[in-house]
């Protein structure tokens, strides 16, 4: 009896130990599931900022390394205020400025996120609190790709000229071919140079000069006189779902197709004032408060807050008015200067155009507004059309306002 007697307390004492192991082995897998999750929250957070980042490349074409603020300073700050609308297990997800590392040349930013978490169980041990790190790349093409919401205003690569003549604003006062020292000849958003298009200099310029008091990029999107359309009956509008009036208007409040560089499209005749007028109201919300443009980037929103994006933002095809041909046999477009007619003129994308929307003007000097009939923009970024982006983005991918957008996960 006396030898059963100390068997049962070796048990007791033995059962004693394997449920202290198995329970500390609970209690760490319950750290390492809060751990993991804390660290997936991270990477979403890394992940959002570093787009958000990215984004600036595409969005404010008013900035470069030599601006005030200067590029990468605002993609910073970007990423920063990005990461803080996440959290981690209840905690805002802090970064610095210091924790963005911003490649201006391939126009990748990287974003690093540390961030304590407490531990539960693991404090036992003598470990209070784990760092939980997180990295995100993201980068954004120099060249236009594709949309995927395309609207049927199609932009001439002479929208900002000061020459009321496309094909002066092509070729030059006498129609003979511009050297590069001609200025007219550099008033184009994309020009065509040994067959790539390619983003001119002035048209960079244009767009850094975008303050509100300043209209260099304010032009018509679409007219209502026909005294400023292209020729008779051509209101810059392109035939992406056929003559229909309901089609019109949803193809330009919503998204209805697509469409890709090198893409050819009919020209849509007419002027079209009721659908084109219903489409932009429902795009800026005329029935409620339009967001109002500051500044490139600066989008008042109705309750006052400044935002760096707007619903009234859309990317639109630039085609080239100077280096087209049409119909069968093939007609020049420039120098002649006679714009072909009907709906069999085909124009083909050379590049987007990223258009802040700002209402409509019915003449005079007063700001755009919801009345009216003619269309105003502002041209608040141009992308050419390319085989390849930034860094290393492939000519298949899209992203949103014509230029590829992405995330590269780190080695």
């Amino acid at each position: 009896m006396r030898r059963y007697s100390n068997q049962e307390g070796y048990t007791i004492v033995v059962i004693a130990a394997v449920l202290t192991v198995f329970l500390g082995f609970i209690a760490l897998s319950i750290d390492v599931g809060v751990l993991s999750s804390a660290r997936a929250s991270a990477q979403r957070a890394a992940d959002a900022a570093a787009l958000a980042g990215a984004f600036v490349f595409i969005t404010r074409g008013d900035l470069n390394e030599t601006t005030t603020p200067k590029q990468s300073d605002v993609i910073k700050e970007n990423a920063v205020q990005t990461a803080a609308t996440n959290k981690m297990l209840g905690t805002t997800v802090t970064i610095t400025p210091a924790d963005v590392t911003v490649d201006t040349a391939n126009r990748r930013v990287t974003v690093q996120v540390n961030q304590n978490q407490a531990t539960l169980f693991a404090r036992v041990l003598g470990q209070n609190v784990a760092n939980i790190h997180a990295t995100a790349i993201a980068e954004a093409a120099a060249t236009a790709n594709a949309t995927g919401c395309l609207k049927p205003f199609f932009i001439p690569n002479t929208a900002l000229s000061t020459s009321g003549d496309p094909c002066v604003t092509c070729w030059g006062a006498d129609s003979t071919p511009a050297t590069g020292d001609d200025p007219i000849s550099k008033q184009l958003l994309v020009e065509v140079v040994g067959g790539v298009p390619q983003v001119t200099s002035w048209a960079q310029q244009q767009i850094r000069d975008s303050t509100a008091a300043n209209k260099l990029n304010q032009f018509l999107l679409k007219p209502k006189d026909p005294h400023q359309a292209l020729r008779p009956g051509d209101f810059f509008l392109i035939d992406i779902q056929g003559d229909v009036d309901a089609k019109i208007s949803e193809s330009i409040s919503t998204c209805l197709i697509g469409a890709t560089c090198g893409s050819f499209y009919s020209v849509l005749t007419g002027n079209k004032v009721g659908p084109v007028k219903k489409g932009i109201e429902d795009l800026i919300n005329c029935s409620g408060t339009k967001d109002i443009y500051l500044a490139a980037g600066q989008y008042q929103r109705p309750d006052n807050t400044i935002s760096s994006t707007s619903a009234s933002l859309v990317a639109c095809p630039i085609w080239d008015v100077c280096n087209t041909t049409f119909g069968s046999p093939p007609q020049a477009f420039c120098p002649s200067g006679d714009v072909p007619g009907g709906t069999q003129t085909l124009v083909k994308i050379v590049g987007f155009a990223l258009v802040f929307v700002e209402g409509f003007k019915g003449g005079g000097s007063n700001p755009p507004d919801c009345n009216g009939n003619d269309v105003i923009g502002r041209v608040i970024n141009v992308a050419a059309c390319g085989a390849t982006g930034g860094g290393t983005i492939a000519a298949g991918e899209t992203g949103p306002f014509g230029t590829p957008l992405r995330l590269v996960r780190a080695p």
